[in-house]
């Protein structure tokens, strides 16, 4: 009859009790249904498609011809012969570079040297093409590198880009200011893109090379590079990611695969380092298989080219460069490659340049299945939610019912007592030993030692830091005996330490991956796939085997994650630590601080909870 008369109100909460009560199974299962929902992320895949209906994709016509890739074909040749001519790599990016500013001048276009600070003679160049139908408050920005690669594809990525210049330059539809950036590559083309934003946007620069003018604000930017054979292409290769797993606005990317997939271009578009990848492929383990190259880049927050300079300048801009691949039927080469990939640059300025404000159509958190899928924040969100909630399940159990399910036989009401402030304290030992490890990584790479020297050094400090944490988390171990005490009609129920612990550990992870997720989707996933099962499963046990099992399963798992992801990344695991001490440093990745800021202080208190004495039964007082 109670369950009858019932409310609405009392059928939600009571129900929630009781999934709160069962919170330890339905974690678990929560946290396999979001592994088989990863794993559905084929299924859920959409189509890409242009959102910005003003990019007109399709409404326009390339002008670039025979006559201006026969004019590109000279401007290679004299490059390439400055390449025989000079006698180092560094004078002959500083000639080249030269050779262009003179080139901008004698075109009639406004040409800018700007010096690199603590550099010595390196120096970057861009000329500006103002727009005649444009009110120069919003610009373009088509880069170039030199000094870093191979130097005839630099000869004719340099040769193209100033005949597209001059075509796009002069163009009667032009509405935005064209810039062209040449940037001395030599010491890395981020920096070298790096320091010509910051002169760009300092409030006072140098009166060096005639002075320094800028255009109207840089709304786009498009990186290119030809092929290493030159003047020769296939196919064409995108890259977008940013530091940290920041991506461009998703249309920057979509316009520009709808113009190099179609005529007048008709070339492949791809996302692979690795030319020998099948990106056509779209059976669900090849989109799986590009799904986890897709997030692994991400994952490790390290810039892929010069447009994540852009971005850190909230600029939406990407990288593109010319290749050839077997795979590919039709190889464009000499002057029909340099037609065809001066139509690419015409058509995609062409489409910026209806644009009359920033990006704001499509969204910059998605997930690219090879060139031609993608999933959208509502598709890849949720198995990240779900992982999240069997988190959340538990800890809430374990806070408001114990191990054990006490309320259910106590007479009146039940509420548990947790000593929080030993929790705290084990947790912030364990975050102190995490900064300890991680501080020492760092510190073996910045003397300059091998990678396997500072792996096998970080590996050393761990081991060392773990002992010594066990060691002072043992002496404080609270008495073996749970007590119950009854005030005013309320039984409190005092639970063991380690109940505690792990409710706090399980909410360090919580919080961290949550606020991780929004930063970097592709890392908080992997660190809450990796860590969520230690974290969910880890317990005492009387049975000694059990428990030594249990330390041994916990002790197996970062080598095995080592192990996996170094062959996932092509490296070797004795270099592991090395090359993330590498990054962090070069490019200040998120990576490093998550596993010695979560994972190691994760890993830490689950062997302390594991370890922990099993209770005797309860005493009353």
């Amino acid at each position: 009859d109670n369950e009858m008369s019932a409310s609405p109100r009392e059928k939600i909460k009571r129900l929630a009790v009781a999934c709160v009560r069962r919170g330890s199974f339905i974690s678990l299962c929560l946290y396999v249904l979001g592994l088989v929902v990863a794993s559905l992320a084929p299924s859920l895949a959409r189509d890409v498609y242009v959102d910005e209906n003003a990019f007109l994709v399709g409404s326009t016509h390339a002008t670039f011809d025979d006559l201006d890739g026969a004019r590109a074909d000279d401007y290679v040749e004299t490059l390439t012969k400055i390449t025989f001519d000079a006698r180092s790599r560094a004078r002959t990016t500083r000639e080249r570079l030269e050779w262009v500013l003179n080139a901008l001048d004698e075109r009639g276009f406004e040409s800018y040297k700007s010096w690199l600070d603590g550099a010595g003679d390196l120096f970057n160049v861009h000329g500006v093409a103002r727009a005649a139908r444009g009110n120069g408050r919003e610009s373009m920005a088509l880069v170039t590198v030199l000094g870093d690669g191979d130097a005839d594809a630099e000869a004719a990525t340099v040769g193209l880009a100033l005949r597209a210049f001059e075509k796009i330059g002069r163009a009667p539809w032009l509405a935005k200011d064209l810039m062209w950036v040449c940037v001395d590559g030599s010491r890395g083309e981020i920096d070298g893109t790096m320091a010509w934003l910051k002169t760009y946007y300092s409030s006072s620069v140098g009166d060096l090379g005639g002075g320094f003018e800028r255009a109207g604000a840089i709304q786009q930017a498009f990186v290119f590079r030809a092929a290493n054979r030159g003047a020769a292409a296939s196919a064409v290769r995108v890259k977008l990611e940013g530091w940290n797993g920041a991506y461009p606005n998703q249309d920057i990317f979509t316009m520009f695969r709808s113009i190099v997939e179609t005529y007048p271009v008709s070339m492949r578009v791809s996302l692979e380092s690795d030319v020998e990848v099948r990106e056509d492929d779209l059976s669900r383990w090849s989109l799986m298989k590009s799904t986890a190259r897709f997030m692994w880049r991400a994952a490790t927050g390290i810039p892929s080219g010069a447009h994540a300079a852009f971005k850190a300048h909230s600029i939406d801009a990407i990288s593109f460069e010319a290749i050839e691949r077997q795979q590919d039927a039709y190889v464009r080469s000499g002057l029909r490659a340099y037609v065809t990939l001066g139509q690419m640059l015409e058509l995609t300025f062409r489409a910026c340049n209806n644009l009359l404000e920033l990006l704001h159509h499509s969204c910059f958190y998605y997930i690219l299945l090879g060139p031609n899928k993608f999933l959208g924040i509502a598709e890849y969100i949720a198995p990240q939610a779900i992982l999240l909630v069997s988190l959340l399940l538990t800890a809430l159990k374990m806070t408001t019912f114990g191990m054990e399910d006490t309320s259910s036989t106590s007479d009146g009401e039940t509420r548990m007592s947790h000593d929080w402030f030993a929790a705290i304290s084990k947790l912030s030992l364990a975050l102190v030993f995490g900064a300890i490890v991680g501080t020492s990584c760092v510190s073996l790479h910045l003397r300059e030692l091998n990678h396997v020297t500072v792996t096998l050094g970080t590996v050393a400090v761990a081991f060392i830091a773990f002992i010594t944490f066990l060691r002072l988390t043992l002496d404080g171990e609270a008495s073996p005996v749970r007590s119950t005490t009854k005030v005013c009609e309320v039984t409190i129920v005092r639970q063991e330490q380690w109940v505690g612990v792990k409710v706090i550990n399980i909410a360090w992870l919580l919080f961290t991956m949550s606020a991780c997720t929004f930063f970097n989707f592709a890392l908080a996933f992997l660190t809450t796939v990796a860590l969520a099962p230690a974290c969910l499963l880890c317990a005492p046990s009387g049975d000694a085997a059990k428990r030594n099992r249990a330390v041994a399963v916990l002790g197996a798992l970062p080598p095995t994650w080592m192990f996996v992801l170094s062959r996932f990344a092509g490296s070797p695991v004795y270099e592991s630590f090395g090359l993330l001490a590498e990054h962090h440093v070069r490019w200040k990745t998120f990576a490093l601080p998550v596993v010695f800021g979560i994972a190691f202080p994760v890993l830490l208190i689950c062997f302390d909870v594991a370890r922990s004495p099993v209770k005797s039964k309860t005493k009353k007082a």
